[in-house]
């Protein structure tokens, strides 16, 4: 009985992707690496969690407009560059060169994803925003009946036709998973994303990614890493999250020393901060 218990605490664990990871130390330069989409916060701020991990590059999504007054802040002093493009925002205390909008030629505010180039140490890499479409509106379209109609949809019915638009929204959104990695892949300086997916860990989009970036959580992290939502009536979850889909990937150039999860806040997303280091040739903190 204890043994089928354990088993079944065991697959529960795995399931959820938990993980379990000692925090490595490294003798190079480390560079530490926070993201949150801002949305919904609820006037919950994330200094606390910020002021804990110090980050050196912090990335929002849903914070269009927002780089020179969260620069100006005293509370964001430690960050001395800035850059705005669309909702997607970053501080850092590197300088940040330039931005580039994926799909490319798209209005900032249609943007998937940003591109912003870093000097870090006289070295430079790109730190990829990513903000991927709620599927909020399609899940509730599919509500009630989602199996009959969603799933079966049949063909000249109404049902069909919302079947139709369901797989579009999903397919929509493998392309521009597909369109970010494209762009990760074909990217000459070391690379990271970092952002709102809006793909829970154990779906076909996080999939995809993993299979050839790396993701900071499960290479580096402890417990579930979940992000969203961040407070809840659900009795499951013991009132907080229960999916993870902010994340922050990095291409085979990085490793990853720790990641952590913002542990209790009651916005809509959590905070997620990795401490990354390049596995060839780092840059010299003396420059």
């Amino acid at each position: 009985m204890a043994g089928t218990m354990f088993a079944g605490v065991a697959a529960s664990l795995m399931l959820s992707g938990w993980q379990f990871h000692k925090t490595s130390t490294s003798e190079g330069a480390v560079l530490r690496v926070m993201t949150c989409n801002r949305g919904q916060q609820g006037s919950q701020s994330q200094q606390g969690f910020k002021n804990s991990t110090r980050p050196d590059i912090l990335v929002l999504q849903e914070a269009a407009g927002r780089s020179r007054g969260l620069a100006k802040s005293p509370e964001n002093a430690e960050f001395t560059h800035s850059a705005s493009v669309g909702e997607h925002t970053i501080l850092s205390r590197f300088p940040v060169l330039g931005s580039s909008i994926l799909p490319a030629g798209a209005a900032p505010r249609q943007a998937r994803a940003v591109r912003f180039v870093v000097n870090w140490f006289g070295r430079k890499i790109s730190v990829y925003s990513v903000h991927l479409r709620t599927p909020r509106d399609a899940l509730r379209a599919q509500w009630p009946g989602a199996l009959v109609y969603g799933v079966l949809g049949l063909p000249g019915t109404v049902w069909g036709e919302r079947r139709k638009q369901y797989q579009a929204f999903w397919d929509g959104q493998i392309a521009d998973a597909k369109m970010i990695l494209e762009a990760a892949r074909e990217d000459p300086l070391p690379v990271i994303l970092a952002g709102d997916f809006n793909a829970p860990h154990s779906g076909h989009i996080r999939h995809l990614l993993a299979r050839e970036l790396s993701d900071a959580h499960e290479e580096a992290g402890n417990g579930c890493g979940f992000t969203f939502p961040g407070v809840t009536r659900n009795p499951l979850s013991l009132g907080g999250p229960w999916l993870r889909i902010d994340y922050i990937f990095f291409n085979h150039e990085w490793s990853a020393l720790q990641c952590v999860t913002e542990r209790d806040r009651p916005s809509q997303h959590r905070a997620v901060m990795a401490r990354l280091v390049l596995r060839d040739d780092p840059p010299s903190v003396t420059e």
